[in-house]
C-alpha cells in the first residue's frame, strides 16, 4: 500500500507542475510506476501533449501520448498514441496506437481450459537455480517481441443530450508483427518446445509472422463518467478480418462481444459488471489466441490483472473465450488537499471465465477458472485513479496489483 501512495503522490506533484493551459498547446508528464505479480515492478515515463486550439473542445482537440515502460520481470512495453475527437470534424473520432512489446518470459501453459500447471516444476533455490532438473524455472515461458498498430475511425450515429456519442460506428485497420524464440532454460526443454516437437505448434507460426486486419463494429455508450461510472452501459460488437487483401500472412476472423454495466445501488455504492465473449475461426497463429479484441486496446487473455485477477497471466488460451467480472465499489471518504478533490473507494470483486479448444477433455459452460479479492482506489478530481488490489486464486495464491484506473 505504501508503494501505491508513493505513486499517487509522485503523479500528483509532477502533474501540478506540468499542467497545460486550456487553449493552444499544453503538456503533462508523470513517472509511470506500477507493480503486479505477473511482471514485477514497472517503471518509466508517461507524457501527454494536448492541443485545445482556441478553446471549446472537450476533453481536447488533439492528444499525443507517448509511454516508455520497463519492468523488473523482463518486459519492456512502449506505446505511442494519438487521439482526436474533432480532427476529422465533429461527430468523428480518430486515433492511432503503435505499441512495441518485448518479453523475455512470455507465458505458455498449453492449449485449452484443461491445460496443467505445476508450481513445483519452476521452483528455485535461494540463488535462483532450478530445483526441478526435468523442467527448469523457465519451463512455462518463451521470448516474444511484438510490434502492433491500430487505427480507428469512430462515427457517432446517435448522440446524447450532452453531445457525447451514444451509438458509434467503428472502422479501422490493425497489424501484428511478431518474432519469438525459445528460452535456454538451463538446457532443459520448455513447454512450447514440446508442442513444437509434436507438431501442435508449427515452426513457422512460432518463429514469427506478420498479420493484418480490417475491423468494424458498433459501440453503445451511456456511461455518466468514463473513468469511474456510477450508471450506464458500454457495449460493443467487433469483427476483425485478417486477410491477405491487406497483407496478412494468414486468414481468419475474430468476433468479440463486450458488455459493461454500472448500477448505483444506494449512495456511494456502485455495482459494476463486465461480460466478454470471443470466437476465433481456424487459421490463427497460436499467439493470437491470447488477447481479446478491443476497440482501442487489446487486453491480455484469460488470467492476469486486467482479466481474471488471481489467475496467472495469460493462463488459459483457446479459440473461444468467455469471462465475467463482478465488482462492488463503495466510496467511503472524500477530502480536499491543495485545492484538489480526492476520494477513497474500496472494492470487492469476483472474476471467472474459461476457454474452449480442441484439446479440452470437458467442454460446455462449466469448469470455470476464477479469482477474487479486495482493493482500494484513490481518486483525484474524478478522472485520475490509482489502485492497489489483492487477489486470490487456487493456482497462483495471493497476487498484488498496483496500477492506475479501473480495469473496466
Amino acid at each position: 500500500m505504501k508503494k501505491g501512495m508513493l505513486i499517487f503522490l509522485w503523479v500528483f506533484l509532477f502533474s501540478r507542475l506540468t499542467a497545460g493551459e486550456r487553449t493552444g498547446w499544453g503538456w503533462g508528464g508523470v513517472p509511470a510506476l506500477n507493480f503486479n505479480a505477473d511482471n514485477g515492478f514497472g517503471y518509466g515515463v508517461l507524457l501527454n501533449f494536448f492541443n485545445y486550439k482556441d478553446g471549446g473542445y472537450e476533453p481536447y482537440f488533439l492528444k499525443i501520448n507517448p509511454i516508455i515502460f520497463f519492468t523488473t520481470g523482463g518486459m519492456q512495453d512502449h506505446t505511442f498514441f494519438i487521439d482526436s475527437p474533432y480532427l476529422l470534424g465533429r461527430g468523428w473520432r480518430f486515433n492511432v496506437r503503435i505499441r512495441y512489446k518485448d518479453e523475455n518470459y512470455y507465458p505458455f501453459y498449453g492449449f485449452g481450459n484443461d491445460s496443467q500447471f505445476d508450481k513445483n516444476f519452476i521452483e528455485t533455490d535461494d540463488d535462483g537455480n532450478s530445483l526441478d532438473l526435468l523442467h527448469g524455472k523457465h519451463y512455462y515461458t518463451f521470448q516474444s517481441t511484438q510490434l502492433k498498430g491500430i487505427t480507428n475511425f469512430q462515427k457517432a450515429l446517435v448522440t446524447r443530450e450532452n453531445n457525447k456519442a451514444k451509438i458509434s460506428l467503428l472502422m479501422g485497420y490493425g497489424f501484428v508483427n511478431e518474432k519469438n524464440d525459445l528460452n535456454k532454460n538451463e538446457g532443459i526443454e520448455t513447454k512450447v518446445a514440446e508442442y513444437l516437437d509434436d507438431g501442435r505448434i508449427t515452426q513457422k507460426e512460432f518463429e514469427g509472422h506478420f498479420n493484418s486486419y480490417l475491423k468494424t463494429g458498433l459501440i453503445y455508450d451511456t456511461r455518466d463518467n468514463e473513468p469511474a461510472p456510477n450508471s450506464g452501459t458500454w457495449s460493443s460488437i467487433l469483427v476483425e478480418g485478417y486477410t491477405k487483401i491487406v497483407g496478412s500472412e494468414t486468414q481468419f476472423v475474430r468476433l468479440t462481444l463486450t458488455d459493461r454495466r454500472y448500477f448505483t445501488l444506494f449512495k456511494n455504492m456502485v455495482y459494476a459488471n463486465r461480460v466478454l465473449y470471443e470466437k476465433i475461426t481456424d487459421g490463427a497463429p497460436f499467439t493470437l489466441y491470447y488477447p481479446f479484441g478491443g476497440s482501442v486496446n487489446s487486453d491480455e487473455g484469460i488470467g492476469g490483472y486486467r482479466t481474471i485477477r488471481g489467475q496467472l497471466k495469460n493462463r488459459f488460451i483457446g479459440d473461444q473465450k468467455f469471462m465475467m467480472n463482478m465488482e462492488l465499489r463503495y466510496k467511503f471518504y472524500e477530502f480536499s488537499l491543495l485545492n484538489q478533490d480526492f476520494y477513497l473507494t474500496v472494492n470487492g470483486f469476483y472474476d471467472f471465465g474459461r476457454v474452449w479448444h480442441d484439446e479440452d477433455i470437458e467442454g460446455g459452460f462449466k469448469n470455470f477458472k476464477d479469482g477474487k479479492g479486495l482493493g482500494l482506489h484513490v481518486g483525484w478530481n474524478e478522472n485520475f485513479i490509482v489502485f492497489a488490489e489483492m487477489a486470490f486464486g487456487n493456482e497462483a495464491g495471493s497476487q498484488l496489483y498496483i496500477d492506475i484506473g479501473y480495469i473496466f
